[in-house]
């Protein structure tokens, strides 16, 4: 081969390696930053709820709010809200609203409509 057909077929780019490999390396990073980022937030998580200022409260508050029933909206724990008095025994319901299956008067306390027997949410 002579000299010129030498320069022809070298190639800029010949030495550098596939773009599989960078793709592979991008992707690596990638991960790793996003899993070193939720690490970090985890403890910074962690750090806040055993902090001795109240941001613990407004935390636990957005988990139960997302994750399970909020404070306000459990059943015989903590305070009872001041609209549920109760007579002879029995506490008043906080609301009533027609059944959607068949228009009778439901409160929050039935799991089920008295007349067309809908299960209600």
């Amino acid at each position: 081969m002579s000299a010129m057909q030498n320069l022809i077929l070298w190639s800029p780019y010949a030495a550098l390696p596939p773009l599989s490999l960078w793709l592979n390396i991008g992707a690596t990073a990638l991960v790793l930053i996003l899993a070193c980022g939720l690490l970090g937030a985890m403890f910074l998580v962690i750090r806040v709820m055993s902090d001795d200022s109240d941001n613990f409260k407004t935390i636990r508050g957005m988990v139960e709010a997302i994750f399970g029933n909020p404070a306000h909206l459990r059943n015989g724990q903590d305070e009872t809200p001041a609209s549920s008095s109760t007579q002879n025994g029995t506490p008043l319901a906080t609301y009533r609203e027609p059944c959607p299956g068949c228009g009778e008067e439901v409160t929050e306390r039935d799991v089920t409509c008295p007349s067309c027997e809908l299960r209600l949410l």
